[in-house]
Formats: C-alpha cells, sequence, structure tokens
C-alpha cells in the first residue's frame, strides 16, 4: 500500500506544472496517493503510540526520539496542508510533492526501525 501511494504522487513528479495544472486527472490520483499514503504511514505510527490526534501523535513520535524536531515541523506542514489538500492551490501542492514523499517516506522508516 505505501509503496503504490508513493508511486501516485511520483506521477506528479514527472511532469511540468503546466501539465499538472492542466490535467485533472493526474491531479486527482496525486491528491489520493497523498491522503493514502499520509493515512498509511499515520496507521504504522499509530501501532507504536495510539493517539488519535495527528498532531499529538507527531509530538510524542518527537518526544519519544522516533523523529528528529526538523521532521517534527515538516510533519506538522505537511499535516496543515492535507486537512485542506483540496482548496490548496495546484501550484502549491505541486511544489510539494517531493518534500511530502520524502518527509512521509522519513517517517515510515523511523516508526518501522522502533517496530522491528
Amino acid at each position: 500500500m505505501f509503496w503504490e501511494a508513493y508511486r501516485k504522487i511520483e506521477k506528479g513528479t514527472e511532469v511540468s506544472l503546466e501539465e499538472f495544472r492542466s490535467n485533472g486527472e493526474l491531479k486527482f490520483e496525486v491528491k489520493e496517493g497523498i491522503m493514502e499514503l499520509y493515512k498509511e504511514v499515520l496507521s504504522e505510527a499509530r501501532r507504536l503510540i495510539n493517539e488519535p490526534d495527528d498532531e499529538k501523535l507527531f509530538l510524542e513520535l518527537f518526544r519519544r526520539n522516533i523523529i528528529d524536531s526538523y521532521l517534527l515541523q515538516e510533519l506538522i506542514d505537511i499535516m496543515n496542508i492535507i486537512k485542506n489538500l483540496h482548496k490548496t492551490d495546484d501550484d502549491v501542492i505541486y511544489g510539494l510533492l517531493v518534500r511530502i514523499m520524502e518527509d512521509l517516506e522519513e517517517l515510515f522508516y523511523s516508526v518501522k526501525k522502533f517496530l522491528n
């Protein structure tokens, strides 16, 4: 599931901003991938810490030294974008695709390390 969602987002990074703006089907798939990846990674994190509030979950991951302060801030930023994903300007989403992928992947592997 993780890599399927990751690849959906990745498709957005393989086109120009103009193509991303004009391709409704691609934008839908990318946004769907962002939501799926976010939910998948947070589901894994909740196997470590049973906290339903996303921000509190991130803070607890930081408190337990599972993530660092930089990733904490990145995740809070991503959470705020995701909460308003369908209202967020296409240019902003496009500009954040790589950051979203990298930060969620980093969280995924940080959590996996502690689960193993």
